[in-house]
């Protein structure tokens, strides 16, 4: 299957690879998450399963309890993701902390 994907220059959607397909769409249901919108509405607005947005999701939270306490490629051997999907997680996560304390300002 490797040789395939090689030759023809595509990545199979099996599992193991699904996850790493795009980060696209790991930034949109995250997104919609953090907006506080239910996983079963994220689901049918992005025309996934509600397992899958649920996988995100969970996968999300589980970096986001981990982020600060080990490094980016022991969360990724932990939780059995790829690293660039957990760096992509992180990024997900600065940025609402940014946001959550931009938030916070008093003017």
């Amino acid at each position: 299957m490797k040789a395939y994907q090689t030759e023809q220059g595509v990545i199979l959607p099996y599992w193991g690879t699904i996850r790493d397909i795009g980060p696209s769409m790991t930034q949109v249901i995250i997104a919609k998450f953090l907006r506080g919108i239910p996983a079963p509405h994220i689901a049918r607005t992005t025309q996934h399963t509600e397992g899958a947005c649920d996988r995100y999701i969970k996968g999300f939270k589980k970096v986001r309890m981990l982020n600060g306490k080990i490094k980016p490629l022991e969360i990724a051997r932990i939780l059995e993701m790829s690293e660039r999907l957990v760096k992509e997680y992180i990024v997900l996560i600065d940025e609402q902390r940014v946001i959550e304390g931009e938030g916070n300002h008093v003017s």
